[in-house]
Parts: structure tokens; C-alpha cells; sequence
């Protein structure tokens, strides 16, 4: 999987602690949540959708059906009881908006070399790259102070 932020732990919190706390906060689900939807409009006290793999635990930010448009993350969480961080990606369909995005920006530097020049792509590609990463940047803060916000009230 392609990691792109790893968050360390607050001091003087283990690894077994950080898992229990998010356990707790959590909604099993039994198949990776990559393609699962992670929206719930009813009111419940939990915070996450976990999945236990073979060497980390998967969860997502629970979110409403207003909050469709930000990019869905994952945050895992090694079994190793050593670990001092949690792993942040996305999930497939956001990394695919992310791909898409960077071959427009690969098209549009092939173009400027060969010396074709179109304005209509270079703007819808940076717009579109302005917008998901700023929703992308909302996104991480949100599920950061989810997370830190469950292991403190642990």
C-alpha cells in the first residue's frame, strides 16, 4: 500500500493502548475498506469502520452523506506492540483521482516540451488539483483529531 503520512503517537502512549482505544471507537467490518462505503447518517457513538488484517488494523472516519466529497482515508495501525506511529493512505478510489491528476500534470509538461500549449487543460487540471488536495488537506486534519481525540479519552 502506499503510505504518504505516518503521525506518531502522543507521548507516553503504547501501541497497545492507541489499538484499544481505537477498537473501541469502531464498527467491525469483515472486508477490506478500500471499496466499502463509510457513510452513516444515524446517530451512533462510534467513530471508525475497523478491519483486522494479518499485520495491521484498518480503520476509516466514519463520515455523513454531506461529507461525500472529501477523498476516503486509511489509517492502520501495525500489531507490532514496538510501533510509535500509524499509517495514513488513501483509499483506491481517491488514489485514482490522485493518478488521473498527475497524468494531467504529465500530459501537460509532455505538451510543453514539444511546444503545444493548451490553456483549457492546464486549468482544468489545476483547478481539479487545487480542489483535491485542499479537500485531501481537510480530510487529514479531520481524521487526525478523530484519532487523537479517541486515544485521549481513553
Amino acid at each position: 500500500m502506499l503510505y504518504f503520512k505516518t503521525i506518531p503517537f502522543p507521548d507516553h502512549i503504547q501501541q497497545a493502548q492507541v489499538e484499544e482505544a481505537l477498537r473501541k471507537a469502531s464498527l467491525k467490518k469483515t472486508l477490506s475498506l478500500d471499496f466499502k462505503s463509510s457513510t452513516m447518517n444515524i446517530g451512533t457513538d462510534k467513530k471508525f469502520f475497523g478491519f483486522e488484517g494479518k499485520n495491521a488494523l484498518s480503520f476509516t472516519r466514519i463520515r455523513t452523506s454531506f461529507e461525500f466529497l472529501l477523498p476516503k482515508l486509511i489509517v492502520s495501525v501495525p500489531k507490532d506492540q514496538s510501533a510509535t506511529a500509524y499509517k495514513i493512505r488513501l483509499s483506491a478510489v481517491p488514489l485514482a483521482v490522485c493518478l488521473f491528476i498527475f497524468f494531467g500534470f504529465y500530459s501537460i509538461i509532455v505538451g510543453l516540451i514539444r511546444g503545444i500549449i493548451n490553456v483549457e487543460s492546464m486549468a482544468v487540471v489545476l483547478v481539479l488539483a487545487i480542489l483535491f488536495f485542499s479537500l485531501l488537506a481537510l480530510e487529514i486534519k479531520i481524521t487526525k483529531s478523530r484519532v487523537l481525540k479517541v486515544i485521549e479519552k481513553a
